[in-house]
Protein backbone atom coordinates (compact mmCIF):
# COMPACT_ATOMS: atom_id res chain seq x y z
CA UNK A 1 0.00 0.00 0.00
CA UNK A 2 1.37 3.45 -1.19
CA UNK A 3 2.28 6.44 2.06
CA UNK A 4 1.31 9.26 0.99
CA UNK A 5 2.52 11.52 4.09
CA UNK A 6 2.99 14.95 2.88
CA UNK A 7 1.36 16.58 -0.51
CA UNK A 8 3.09 19.33 -1.95
CA UNK A 9 0.74 21.23 -3.96
CA UNK A 10 2.13 24.51 -6.12
CA UNK A 11 0.54 26.98 -7.51
CA UNK A 12 0.37 30.14 -9.36
CA UNK A 13 -2.80 31.11 -9.35
CA UNK A 14 -4.31 29.66 -12.57
CA UNK A 15 -7.57 27.55 -12.31
CA UNK A 16 -5.28 24.40 -12.55
CA UNK A 17 -3.74 25.25 -9.91
CA UNK A 18 -6.72 25.96 -7.53
CA UNK A 19 -8.02 22.62 -8.83
CA UNK A 20 -4.80 21.19 -7.82
CA UNK A 21 -5.63 21.98 -4.44
CA UNK A 22 -9.12 20.28 -4.55
CA UNK A 23 -6.96 17.41 -5.65
CA UNK A 24 -4.71 17.42 -2.64
CA UNK A 25 -7.72 17.73 -0.17
CA UNK A 26 -9.19 14.49 -1.63
CA UNK A 27 -5.84 12.52 -1.18
CA UNK A 28 -4.95 13.80 2.09
CA UNK A 29 -8.05 12.53 3.58
CA UNK A 30 -7.89 9.45 2.00
CA UNK A 31 -4.24 9.35 2.78
CA UNK A 32 -4.26 11.11 6.31
CA UNK A 33 -1.57 13.37 4.70
CA UNK A 34 -0.44 16.78 4.96
CA UNK A 35 -0.35 19.50 2.82
CA UNK A 36 2.45 22.07 1.59
CA UNK A 37 1.61 25.22 -0.43
CA UNK A 38 4.29 26.68 -2.42
CA UNK A 39 4.31 29.70 -5.10
CA UNK A 40 7.53 30.36 -6.31
CA UNK A 41 7.93 34.09 -7.55
CA UNK A 42 9.99 33.87 -10.89
CA UNK A 43 12.98 36.05 -10.94
CA UNK A 44 14.63 37.33 -13.70
CA UNK A 45 18.47 36.54 -14.25
CA UNK A 46 20.49 38.55 -12.13
CA UNK A 47 22.94 39.18 -14.98
CA UNK A 48 20.49 41.66 -16.56
CA UNK A 49 20.04 43.64 -13.37
CA UNK A 50 23.52 45.07 -14.33
CA UNK A 51 22.57 45.79 -17.80
CA UNK A 52 19.40 47.48 -16.81
CA UNK A 53 20.67 49.30 -13.57
CA UNK A 54 20.96 49.16 -9.85
CA UNK A 55 17.34 51.50 -9.47
CA UNK A 56 15.54 48.65 -11.71
CA UNK A 57 16.86 46.13 -9.53
CA UNK A 58 15.47 48.08 -5.81
CA UNK A 59 12.16 48.49 -8.28
CA UNK A 60 12.14 44.67 -8.90
CA UNK A 61 13.18 43.55 -5.30
CA UNK A 62 10.46 45.89 -3.46
CA UNK A 63 7.85 44.36 -6.12
CA UNK A 64 8.98 40.96 -4.96
CA UNK A 65 8.35 41.83 -1.13
CA UNK A 66 5.02 43.20 -2.76
CA UNK A 67 4.40 39.83 -4.35
CA UNK A 68 4.94 37.84 -1.22
CA UNK A 69 3.12 39.72 1.16
CA UNK A 70 0.12 39.14 -1.46
CA UNK A 71 0.79 35.27 -1.46
CA UNK A 72 1.03 34.82 2.38
CA UNK A 73 -2.29 36.29 2.59
CA UNK A 74 -3.87 33.96 0.01
CA UNK A 75 -1.73 30.94 1.88
CA UNK A 76 -3.32 31.96 5.28
CA UNK A 77 -6.59 32.17 3.84
CA UNK A 78 -6.20 28.74 2.54
CA UNK A 79 -4.69 27.44 5.73
CA UNK A 80 -7.96 28.76 7.38
CA UNK A 81 -10.42 26.93 5.33
CA UNK A 82 -8.07 23.54 5.29
CA UNK A 83 -7.83 24.18 9.46
CA UNK A 84 -11.87 23.93 8.95
CA UNK A 85 -11.90 20.82 7.31
CA UNK A 86 -9.47 18.78 9.60
CA UNK A 87 -6.14 19.20 7.16
CA UNK A 88 -3.03 19.97 8.27
CA UNK A 89 -1.18 22.49 5.62
CA UNK A 90 2.03 25.29 6.01
CA UNK A 91 3.37 26.87 3.34
CA UNK A 92 6.29 28.37 1.89
CA UNK A 93 7.02 31.72 -1.04
CA UNK A 94 9.88 31.43 -2.47
CA UNK A 95 11.80 33.30 -5.54
CA UNK A 96 14.11 31.46 -7.64
CA UNK A 97 13.77 29.20 -10.86
CA UNK A 98 9.91 27.80 -10.16
CA UNK A 99 10.69 23.74 -11.47
CA UNK A 100 14.16 23.89 -9.50
CA UNK A 101 12.50 25.51 -6.30
CA UNK A 102 9.61 22.70 -6.25
CA UNK A 103 12.20 19.84 -6.57
CA UNK A 104 14.06 21.44 -4.13
CA UNK A 105 11.31 22.63 -1.91
CA UNK A 106 9.61 18.93 -2.08
CA UNK A 107 13.19 17.31 -1.08
CA UNK A 108 13.47 19.21 1.92
CA UNK A 109 10.09 18.94 3.39
CA UNK A 110 10.46 14.96 2.36
CA UNK A 111 7.22 15.21 0.23
CA UNK A 112 5.49 11.80 -1.17
CA UNK A 113 4.11 13.39 -3.83
CA UNK A 114 3.99 16.69 -5.70
CA UNK A 115 0.40 18.24 -7.31
CA UNK A 116 0.38 21.42 -9.59
CA UNK A 117 -1.73 22.83 -12.32
CA UNK A 118 -1.42 20.91 -16.03
CA UNK A 119 -0.81 24.45 -17.52
CA UNK A 120 -0.20 27.78 -15.71
CA UNK A 121 0.30 31.64 -15.81
CA UNK A 122 3.25 33.19 -17.19
CA UNK A 123 3.79 36.62 -17.60
CA UNK A 124 0.95 38.79 -17.95
CA UNK A 125 -1.08 36.13 -17.02
CA UNK A 126 -1.15 34.30 -20.45
CA UNK A 127 -1.06 31.13 -20.59
CA UNK A 128 1.85 28.74 -20.78
CA UNK A 129 1.27 24.88 -21.94
CA UNK A 130 3.02 23.07 -19.16
CA UNK A 131 5.99 24.87 -19.29
CA UNK A 132 7.04 24.08 -15.48
CA UNK A 133 5.07 21.18 -15.36
CA UNK A 134 7.01 19.68 -17.96
CA UNK A 135 10.83 20.22 -16.50
CA UNK A 136 9.20 19.04 -12.78
CA UNK A 137 7.98 15.65 -14.34
CA UNK A 138 11.41 15.48 -15.96
CA UNK A 139 13.48 15.49 -12.89
CA UNK A 140 11.09 14.49 -10.07
CA UNK A 141 11.95 11.16 -8.47
CA UNK A 142 8.52 11.49 -7.07
CA UNK A 143 5.05 10.97 -8.17
CA UNK A 144 3.44 14.07 -10.06
CA UNK A 145 0.25 14.85 -10.59
CA UNK A 146 -0.56 17.29 -13.72
CA UNK A 147 -4.63 18.61 -12.82
CA UNK A 148 -6.75 19.53 -15.71
CA UNK A 149 -9.39 21.63 -14.50
CA UNK A 150 -12.98 20.88 -14.49
CA UNK A 151 -16.11 22.33 -15.49
CA UNK A 152 -17.88 20.75 -12.00
CA UNK A 153 -18.02 22.88 -9.01
CA UNK A 154 -17.58 19.44 -6.44
CA UNK A 155 -14.24 18.12 -5.41
CA UNK A 156 -12.41 15.62 -7.70
CA UNK A 157 -13.82 11.79 -7.32
CA UNK A 158 -11.04 9.35 -8.28
CA UNK A 159 -12.86 6.22 -9.65
CA UNK A 160 -12.24 4.91 -12.82
CA UNK A 161 -8.43 4.80 -13.17
CA UNK A 162 -6.90 4.34 -16.36
CA UNK A 163 -3.12 2.55 -16.80
CA UNK A 164 -1.43 2.63 -20.13
CA UNK A 165 0.75 -0.61 -19.53
CA UNK A 166 3.77 -1.69 -21.84
CA UNK A 167 4.09 -5.62 -21.81
CA UNK A 168 7.74 -5.01 -23.24
CA UNK A 169 8.98 -2.98 -20.58
CA UNK A 170 10.14 -4.43 -16.89
CA UNK A 171 8.47 -1.49 -15.15
CA UNK A 172 4.87 -1.67 -13.68
CA UNK A 173 5.16 0.92 -11.27
CA UNK A 174 2.36 2.76 -12.24
CA UNK A 175 -0.41 -0.04 -12.30
CA UNK A 176 1.06 -0.88 -8.39
CA UNK A 177 0.28 2.77 -7.24
CA UNK A 178 -3.10 2.80 -9.35
CA UNK A 179 -4.23 -0.22 -7.31
CA UNK A 180 -3.41 1.67 -3.81
CA UNK A 181 -5.26 4.66 -5.12
CA UNK A 182 -8.15 2.05 -6.46
CA UNK A 183 -8.04 0.73 -3.22
CA UNK A 184 -8.45 4.08 -0.99
CA UNK A 185 -11.49 5.14 -3.44
CA UNK A 186 -13.12 2.26 -4.11
CA UNK A 187 -12.40 2.39 -7.79
CA UNK A 188 -12.25 0.64 -10.78
CA UNK A 189 -8.64 0.41 -12.58
CA UNK A 190 -8.79 -0.39 -16.54
CA UNK A 191 -5.50 -1.20 -17.81
CA UNK A 192 -4.78 -1.38 -21.83
CA UNK A 193 -1.88 -1.99 -23.92
CA UNK A 194 -1.80 -0.26 -27.64
CA UNK A 195 -1.24 -2.88 -30.38
CA UNK A 196 1.18 0.03 -32.36
CA UNK A 197 -0.03 -0.64 -36.11
CA UNK A 198 2.59 1.24 -37.63
CA UNK A 199 5.07 -1.56 -36.57
CA UNK A 200 3.18 -3.80 -38.97
CA UNK A 201 3.54 -3.33 -43.01
CA UNK A 202 0.26 -3.05 -44.77
CA UNK A 203 -0.35 -6.25 -46.08
CA UNK A 204 0.58 -7.67 -42.84
CA UNK A 205 -2.37 -10.90 -42.76
CA UNK A 206 -5.03 -10.37 -40.29
CA UNK A 207 -5.01 -13.38 -38.98
CA UNK A 208 -1.03 -13.27 -37.44
CA UNK A 209 -2.16 -10.26 -35.90
CA UNK A 210 -5.00 -11.21 -34.30
CA UNK A 211 -2.76 -13.89 -33.00
CA UNK A 212 -0.06 -11.21 -31.91
CA UNK A 213 -3.15 -9.39 -30.15
CA UNK A 214 -4.17 -12.67 -28.24
CA UNK A 215 -0.53 -13.48 -27.57
CA UNK A 216 -0.47 -9.44 -26.20
CA UNK A 217 -3.70 -9.95 -24.16
CA UNK A 218 -2.42 -13.57 -22.49
CA UNK A 219 0.62 -11.43 -21.84
CA UNK A 220 -0.80 -8.91 -19.87
CA UNK A 221 -3.57 -10.71 -18.21
CA UNK A 222 -0.40 -12.98 -16.41
CA UNK A 223 1.42 -9.55 -15.46
CA UNK A 224 -2.01 -8.26 -14.29
CA UNK A 225 -2.24 -11.44 -12.19
CA UNK A 226 1.20 -11.63 -10.88
CA UNK A 227 1.24 -8.11 -9.62
CA UNK A 228 -2.68 -8.64 -8.07
CA UNK A 229 -1.62 -11.38 -5.90
CA UNK A 230 1.38 -9.64 -4.49
CA UNK A 231 -0.60 -5.89 -4.13
CA UNK A 232 -3.92 -7.76 -2.87
CA UNK A 233 -7.35 -8.58 -4.11
CA UNK A 234 -9.05 -5.11 -3.16
CA UNK A 235 -10.12 -3.59 -6.59
CA UNK A 236 -11.87 -4.64 -9.86
CA UNK A 237 -8.88 -4.55 -12.45
CA UNK A 238 -10.24 -4.96 -16.19
CA UNK A 239 -7.75 -5.09 -19.13
CA UNK A 240 -7.90 -4.39 -22.87
CA UNK A 241 -5.57 -4.81 -25.73
CA UNK A 242 -6.57 -2.11 -28.24
CA UNK A 243 -4.96 -0.82 -32.06
CA UNK A 244 -3.57 2.60 -32.89
CA UNK A 245 -1.22 4.09 -35.17
CA UNK A 246 0.92 5.03 -32.26
CA UNK A 247 0.08 4.77 -28.42
CA UNK A 248 -0.44 8.27 -27.65
CA UNK A 249 -3.01 8.36 -29.88
CA UNK A 250 -4.40 5.16 -28.74
CA UNK A 251 -4.24 6.31 -24.93
CA UNK A 252 -6.16 9.38 -25.92
CA UNK A 253 -8.72 7.92 -27.82
CA UNK A 254 -9.37 5.29 -25.18
CA UNK A 255 -9.61 8.04 -22.53
CA UNK A 256 -11.87 10.08 -24.55
CA UNK A 257 -14.13 7.10 -25.01
CA UNK A 258 -14.38 6.11 -21.65
CA UNK A 259 -13.84 9.25 -19.77
CA UNK A 260 -11.49 8.07 -16.52
CA UNK A 261 -10.70 10.19 -13.82
CA UNK A 262 -7.42 9.96 -13.30
CA UNK A 263 -5.13 8.40 -16.10
CA UNK A 264 -1.84 6.97 -14.07
CA UNK A 265 1.63 6.23 -16.33
CA UNK A 266 5.15 5.87 -16.05
CA UNK A 267 7.09 8.68 -17.28
CA UNK A 268 9.33 6.68 -19.38
CA UNK A 269 8.03 4.46 -22.23
CA UNK A 270 9.25 2.24 -25.02
CA UNK A 271 12.53 2.64 -26.47
CA UNK A 272 14.87 3.27 -24.14
CA UNK A 273 14.30 6.69 -23.06
CA UNK A 274 17.54 8.59 -21.24
CA UNK A 275 17.08 9.25 -17.13
CA UNK A 276 16.55 12.95 -17.45
CA UNK A 277 13.98 13.15 -20.27
CA UNK A 278 10.33 12.53 -19.66
CA UNK A 279 9.23 9.63 -22.03
CA UNK A 280 7.88 11.10 -25.44
CA UNK A 281 4.47 8.83 -25.17
CA UNK A 282 4.35 10.08 -21.58
CA UNK A 283 4.43 13.68 -22.74
CA UNK A 284 2.15 13.53 -25.01
CA UNK A 285 -0.80 12.17 -23.05
CA UNK A 286 0.14 14.72 -20.44
CA UNK A 287 -0.47 17.44 -23.16
CA UNK A 288 -3.27 16.31 -24.53
CA UNK A 289 -5.36 14.06 -22.61
CA UNK A 290 -8.88 15.73 -21.07
CA UNK A 291 -8.52 14.84 -17.42
CA UNK A 292 -5.58 14.84 -14.60
CA UNK A 293 -2.80 12.37 -14.92
CA UNK A 294 -0.32 10.94 -12.46
CA UNK A 295 3.07 10.66 -13.83
CA UNK A 296 5.37 7.58 -12.04
CA UNK A 297 8.64 7.70 -12.14
CA UNK A 298 9.65 4.01 -13.12
CA UNK A 299 11.37 1.26 -10.78
CA UNK A 300 12.10 -2.00 -11.43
Amino acid sequence: MVKINKILWTTDGSKEAQEALNYAKVLAKAFNSEIVGLHVIKSIDKRFWGLIGERLDIEGLAEDASIKANWFNVFEGVQEELKREGLEFSFKVLSGAPHEKIIEVANEEKADFIIMGKRGLGLKGRMLIGSNTIKVLQRSQLPVLAVKSRREKTLPRIKKILVPFDVSEKFDSALRYAISLGKAFNGIISVIYVLELMSYPYEFPVKILNEIRGLHDDELKNKIAEIYSQEGNKVKIKHKVIESINPYLGIIRYAEDERPDLIVMNTHGRKGIKKLMLGSVAEKVIQEATCSILAIKPTK
